[in-house]
C-alpha cells in the first residue's frame, strides 16, 4: 500500500467501533459476522481485505470476495479502491456466477457436461418441457383441460433444485423418504362420521408424491436434452461448478492454492450450491480463512427458513468459528429500528439469538406515520402531496424513496409521480412485454405481416409516432368499407384528399414503410427488417425523444432479443418474432429489461428486493394490503425441502415480514406507511396482517379526511407524462458505473453526441455486415491460436474452414450473406496465416480483458476505471509480454492514416495502441509492462500483401493520452455539449438531437 492509501485506510479504521474493529482485525480462521442493516457491512469487508494486504505478504490475486449481486461487487470494489488504489482491481471480487464463469474458462476439462454450449433461452426451455410432457406416462403433470398448466411450476422447481444442489439422485432419495412417510400414514379414518373413507392428508400426500415422481422423470429427461442440444441453464453455471470441484482434484487444489482468503457477502441469501462452493474452497484446512457476513433478518432471496439454515450450517461445519455481531446502527432513528424489530422478533427457536435488536448511533427520533385511504387513487395523490412538502422543505429528491412489493407497482407509481411534476426513477427489472412501446412494435409487426390486419393498422395510425392527427384519421375511417379496406385508403393520396384529410403525407409515408417491410420478407434477415420498420415508422425517434432513457431501454432490449433469435436460427421471418411475443404472454415469461437511470436528483421508486443495501432520509411504503404483503398463498405443488437442519416451522409469512423489515430499515428519519380500501381496479382491499398489533406506541395514525375531501379525480386522470430532460450528472454516473473504453473515447472525440447516443443511451443499432464479418474473423483467430497451442501447429485448411463456419453460423446473416462472407473470410485468413504463421511466438493470450484506474482531477469523479479487451498478447520464453496485437479487417491503412496525419483520419487507430499501453502500465503486473503494439490487418492489399504496422509507444504519448482523458472527463462532467450544436459532418444522430430539442421547446 502506498503512503496515501495507507493514510486513507488508517482514517477509516480509526472510525470503527469495537465490534467492527474486531471483525477487521480477525484475519485468520473462520469468522461469521452477523451484520444488521446500517451497521457498516461493506466497510468491514473492504477494510478487512485492506488489512490482510497490510499485515501479510498475501498478493491481491490471492484474495477472493464473493457477493450476491453485481451492484454489491461494484460497491465493494469501489470502496476497496478508495483505500488501496489500483491493487483493488487485482483482488478477485465476483458474484458467484462470475466466479463460476471464470472457473469454466480456466478449467474447461473439469466440466464433463455441456462444455462449449450456450445458455438455453426461456422459449427453448418451454419448448423442451412441452415435448417432455407429451410422454404418455405423464398424466398428473399434463392435465387434459390445460396441458401447459404445470410448465411454470416445473421451471421454478428445476431452478430451485439446481440452486440448492439437489441432483436427480438426491431428489430420488427425497422421494424415497416421502414414500416411507406415506406408507406410515394412516390411509382411512378408523372411526367417526368418515369411518372407512380415505383421509384427506393421505390423498394430498399421495398426489404430491405422484407429482414428484413425474417431476423426477422430467428433471432427468430435461438434463439429457440439455446435453444432447449443447445447452445449459443459467443455474447450471454454479451447479456444474460444484460437480467439477467435487470431481476434479486438480481444479480444486489449484483454486485452494490461489485463494488463501475467501470472503462471502450476504451469506444469508447464499443458496445450497453456492454454499457448497464455499465449503469446497475452504476444505483444505480445518480452520480455513473463510469470512462470511450476513443478517438472517434480511434474507429475502431464500424462502421458508432456508436462509436461517446458513447460519446453523456454518457453525456446525466450522466449530472453531468466531461469531461477531454488529448491532450499532448508523442509519436509522431508534424508533424506526424498534418498529422494524417488532415486525420480525421471535420468542423461541433457532432465529431468536440472531434477531437481536439494533441500537441507533444517533439520538434523533424519527417520524413514523400511517394512513389508510378509501381508494388507491387518493393514496397516490397523497403521496405526491407529501413528497412535494418534503421537497419544499429542502429535502433532496434523491433522499426520498417509495418502496413497493412488485415490479408493476414500480412502473405505476414512478409514472404517476412524473406525471405530477416530480422527477422519479424506477429501479426494477421491469417486464417490457406489456410496455406501450412493445405494444407499438407488435402492432407494427402485425400490420406489416398481414395487410388485412385492420386493427393493428388502426392502432399504428392513431399512435403518437405516426404524426397522423386524430381528426384526419377520423375522416379517413369514414371512407373505409368492405370493398375499400383501410390499407387501400391510406396509400392513395387522392382518396385521402377526397375524404377531407388536410395532410395525407403521414398516411402515405406509413403505408410505404409497411409495404417496404413486406417486400423485404424472404430477402432480408427479419431483425434488419424490424430495425427499418421501427426507424422509418418514426417509432424510434418518438420513443427516444419523449423519454430517451426509457425509450432506449425498451427498444434496446427488443432489438437484442430479436437479434439473438435470428442468431440462434429461431426466427427466420417476422411472423416467428410475433409468435415469440405470443408464447411469452401465454406462459407468463417476462421479457425483462432493467430500468435506466435518467436523473440522479430524483425520487427513487423500487421494490423491497431492489432497496436492499440502500438508505434514504424518507421512505414511503404504500399499498400495505393483504393482497400485496403477506396474504398471498403459495401453492406447494412439489415437495422440495431446502431447509434440512431446521426444526422450527418457519413459513412464508415470515419471509414477507423480513421483506417488509428490509423496506422499513432503509429509512433514516421518516417512515410513511399507507394502505387503501379499494384498488384502482375497484377490488376491495384489507390492510396487511403483518402490521396487526404492531408498534401502537411507535406509529402515529394520521387522519385522511382532508385528502379524501380535496381529492380531484379529474386532476388525477388529466395529468400527462412529462418529458424527461437530460441530466448532466447522469453522464458522470455512467462513467463511474461503466468506466471508459478506447471505443467510447474515440466516439466522444469524433462527436460528444455519438458518445451520448452510443455509449450512454446505447441506442439500438443493427450491426452492419462489415462489422459482423470482422467479429467472425476475430473469433476465428481466437480458435486458431488455441488450436496452435494445443496441437503445436496451425489448423489445416479444412479445420480453418470449420472454425470459420462455426463463427459465421452464430451471426444473423442471410444465406446469401453467409456464403459471400465465408468465401471472403476463408481467402483472407488463409493468406493471413500463411504470412504471419511462421513468426508467431510460442505463448499467446487472446481476448485479454484488463481494467486499470487513473486519477482524473475531477471532483465529481476523482478516479476513473479504464477498460480494454486486447485481441492478442504475445509473450517470450520467460513469460514476459513482448507485444500487443490488434486485429483489423478491411482495407489496410497507411501509417499516416493510423497516426491521424491525413485529412480523412482522426488518429483513432494509433490512439488505441497508446490506450492499451497505458492500461498495461497501470496494471501493476510487471510481466505486462509493454509498449510495443502492432496493428495487424487480416485482409491483404490489392497486391496480395499482408500489412502489420508496429509502434513503440512513448512516455510522452501516454502522458498526452492521460491528459486527453482527464480533459474529456472534465468536459463530460460539465455536460456542456448537451446544449452545443450538432455537426452532421461528424455526428450520426443530428436528427435525434434536433427532434429532442424541438419537443423540449414545445
Amino acid at each position: 500500500m502506498g503512503p496515501m492509501d495507507h493514510e486513507r485506510f488508517e482514517e477509516a479504521y480509526g472510525r470503527l467501533n469495537a465490534a467492527q474493529r474486531e471483525a477487521v482485525d480477525t484475519i485468520e480462521g473462520p469468522v461469521m459476522v452477523v451484520a444488521g442493516p446500517g451497521t457498516g457491512k461493506t466497510q468491514i469487508l473492504t477494510l478487512r481485505i485492506a488489512n490482510i494486504l497490510k499485515k501479510t505478504d498475501t498478493a491481491p490475486e490471492n484474495i477472493l470476495a464473493l457477493t450476491f449481486t453485481e451492484s454489491g461487487a461494484r460497491a465493494m470494489r469501489e470502496r476497496l479502491a478508495s483505500y488501496i488504489g489500483a491493487p483493488a482491481y487485482r483482488v478477485h471480487v465476483h458474484t458467484f456466477h462470475e466466479f463460476a464463469g471464470r472457473c469454466i474458462r480456466e478449467f474447461p476439462d473439469a466440466y464433463e457436461k455441456r462444455v462449449g454450449g450456450r445458455p438455453v433461452t426461456d422459449l427453448e426451455k418451454v419448448t423442451m418441457l412441452e415435448t417432455i410432457l407429451e410422454t404418455p406416462s405423464l398424466t398428473l403433470l399434463r392435465p387434459s383441460g390445460n396441458p401447459g398448466f404445470y410448465i411454470g411450476p416445473i421451471v421454478s422447481a428445476l431452478s430451485l433444485m439446481k440452486r440448492e444442489y439437489i441432483t436427480p439422485e438426491t431428489f430420488r432419495e427425497i422421494i424415497a423418504a416421502d414414500e416411507a412417510v406415506l406408507a406410515a400414514t394412516p390411509k382411512v379414518h378408523e372411526k367417526g362420521a368418515h369411518k372407512g373413507k380415505v383421509r384427506s392428508e393421505y390423498i394430498e400426500r399421495e398426489k404430491r408424491l405422484g407429482r414428484s415422481r413425474e417431476l423426477l422423470f422430467v428433471y432427468e429427461t430435461y438434463e439429457a436434452l440439455l446435453g444432447e442440444r449443447g445447452f445449459f441453464d443459467y443455474d447450471d453455471m454454479i451447479f456444474e461448478t460444484v460437480r467439477a470441484l467435487e470431481g476434479n482434484e486438480d481444479m480444486l487444489r489449484a483454486l485452494q492454492e490461489t485463494y488463501q482468503y475467501v470472503l462471502a457477502d450476504e451469506h444469508q441469501d447464499v443458496n445450497g450450491s453456492q454454499n457448497r462452493i464455499l465449503e469446497l474452497l475452504a476444505s483444505f484446512h480445518e480452520r480455513p480463512n473463510l469470512f462470511v457476513v450476513g443478517d438472517e433478518k434480511q434474507s429475502i432471496y431464500r424462502f421458508q427458513g432456508a436462509s436461517l439454515e446458513n447460519f446453523l450450517y456454518f457453525g456446525e461445519t466450522y466449530p472453531h468459528t468466531k461469531t461477531i455481531a454488529l448491532t450499532e446502527n448508523y442509519r436509522s432513528a431508534q424508533n424506526i429500528l424498534d418498529l422494524a424489530h417488532e415486525l420480525i422478533s421471535v420468542d423461541a427457536g433457532a432465529a431468536k439469538d440472531l434477531r437481536v435488536p439494533l441500537t441507533a448511533a444517533g439520538k434523533a427520533t424519527g417520524s413514523i406515520e400511517r394512513r389508510n385511504f378509501s381508494h388507491e387513487a387518493v393514496e397516490h395523490d397523497a403521496i405526491v402531496a407529501k413528497i412535494g412538502e418534503l421537497i419544499l422543505k429542502d429535502v433532496p429528491r434523491e433522499e426520498i424513496a417509495v418502496i413497493v412489493r412488485t415490479n408493476g407497482e414500480v412502473e405505476e407509481l414512478s409514472r404517476y409521480l412524473r406525471a405530477h411534476g416530480i422527477p422519479a426513477e424506477a429501479s426494477a427489472d421491469g417486464d417490457i412485454l406489456a410496455h406501450p412501446i412493445t405494444r407499438s412494435v407488435r402492432m407494427l409487426l402485425g400490420a406489416a405481416i398481414d395487410p388485412a390486419n385492420e386493427s393493428c393498422l388502426f392502432e399504428v395510425l392513431q399512435s403518437g409516432f405516426s404524426d397522423v392527427p386524430s381528426g384526419d384519421l377520423a375522416l379517413a375511417m369514414r371512407r373505409v368499407s368492405w370493398s375499400r379496406p383501410l390499407r387501400h385508403v391510406i396509400e392513395d393520396e387522392a382518396t385521402l384528399r377526397e375524404c377531407g384529410v388536410v395532410n395525407p403525407a403521414p398516411f402515405v409515408r406509413l403505408a410505404g414503410v409497411l409495404r417496404d417491410a413486406r417486400e423485404r420478407m424472404g430477402i432480408e434477415a427479419p431483425h434488419r427488417i424490424l430495425e427499418r420498420l421501427i426507424r422509418e415508422s418514426g417509432l424510434l425517434d418518438h420513443a427516444v425523444t419523449i423519454d430517451p432513457y426509457e425509450g432506449s431501454r425498451v427498444i434496446r432490449r427488443l432489438y437484442d432479443e430479436v437479434e439473438e433469435m435470428v442468431r440462434r436460427g429461431e426466427a427466420e421471418t417476422l411472423a416467428a418474432i410475433e409468435r415469440m411475443f405470443k408464447t411469452r404472454v401465454a406462459h407468463n415469461l417476462p421479457l425483462s429489461a432493467p430500468y435506466v437511470r435518467a436523473n440522479r436528483r430524483s425520487v427513487e421508486v423500487m421494490t423491497a428486493h431492489k432497496a436492499k443495501g440502500l438508505e434514504f432520509r424518507h421512505v414511503f411504503i404504500p399499498h400495505l394490503t393483504d393482497s400485496k404483503w403477506g396474504g398471498r398463498a403459495r401453492a406447494d405443488l412439489f415437495r422440495i425441502p431446502v431447509a434440512r437442519r431446521l426444526k422450527d416451522d418457519v413459513g412464508p409469512e415470515d419471509d414477507e415480514r423480513k421483506l417488509l423489515y428490509v423496506a422499513m430499515t432503509r429509512a433514516k428519519e421518516g417512515l410513511y406507511l399507507s394502505s387503501s380500501g379499494t384498488s384502482t381496479e375497484g377490488r376491495s382491499l384489507l390492510p396487511t396482517r403483518l402490521l396487526e398489533d404492531l408498534g401502537e406506541d411507535l406509529i402515529t395514525e394520521v387522519d385522511t379526511a382532508k385528502e379524501e375531501e380535496t381529492f380531484d379525480p379529474a386532476h388525477a386522470l388529466s395529468a400527462t407524462l412529462a418529458r424527461v430532460p437530460f441530466d448532466p450528472a447522469l453522464l458522470i454516473e455512467t462513467l463511474r458505473e461503466r468506466g471508459l473504453s478506447v471505443t467510447a473515447l474515440n466516439n466522444y472525440l469524433r462527436s460528444p453526441w455519438n458518445y451520448f447516443y452510443r455509449n450512454v443511451l446505447r441506442i439500438p443499432e443493427v450491426e452492419a455486415e462489415s462489422l459482423l464479418f470482422g467479429t467472425a474473423l476475430h473469433d476465428t483467430l481466437e480458435s486458431v491460436m488455441k488450436h496452435r497451442r494445443e496441437n503445436g501447429a496451425l489448423p489445416s485448411a479444412s479445420e480453418l474452414s470449420a472454425y470459420l463456419e462455426r463463427e459465421f453460423s452464430k451471426l444473423p446473416l442471410t444465406n446469401e450473406e453467409y456464403v459471400r462472407n465465408h468465401e471472403r473470410g476463408l481467402t483472407a485468413l488463409s493468406n493471413y496465416l500463411a504470412h504471419v504463421g511462421p513468426a508467431l511466438p510460442v505463448e499467446t493470450k487472446e481476448e485479454y480483458k484488463i481494467d486499470a484506474v487513473i486519477e482524473t482531477g475531477v471532483p465529481e469523479l476523482p478516479t476513473l476505471r479504464l477498460t480494454g479487451m486486447l485481441d492478442r498478447l504475445d509473450f517470450d520464453e520467460t513469460g514476459k509480454l513482448v507485444r500487443v496485437v490488434d486485429y483489423k479487417t478491411g482495407k489496410p491503412k497507411t501509417r499516416g492514416y493510423i497516426e491521424g496525419t491525413t485529412k480523412d483520419s482522426t488518429g483513432d487507430y494509433k490512439r488505441q495502441l497508446v490506450f492499451y499501453a497505458l492500461l498495461l502500465s497501470l496494471s501493476g503486473d510487471e510481466r505486462l509492462q509493454c509498449r510495443d503494439g502492432v496493428l495487424s490487418f487480416i485482409e491483404a492489399d490489392e497486391k496480395g500483401r499482408i500489412h502489420e504496422e508496429a509502434y513503440t509507444v512513448t512516455d510522452e504519448e501516454m502522458a498526452d493520452l492521460k491528459t486527453l482523458i482527464q480533459r474529456v472527463v472534465a468536459d463530460i462532467a460539465k455536460g456542456a455539449f448537451l446544449d452545443a450544436p450538432c455537426d452532421p459532418a461528424v455526428c450520426d444522430y443530428c436528427e435525434l438531437v434536433a427532434e429532442q430539442r424541438r419537443r423540449t421547446a414545445a
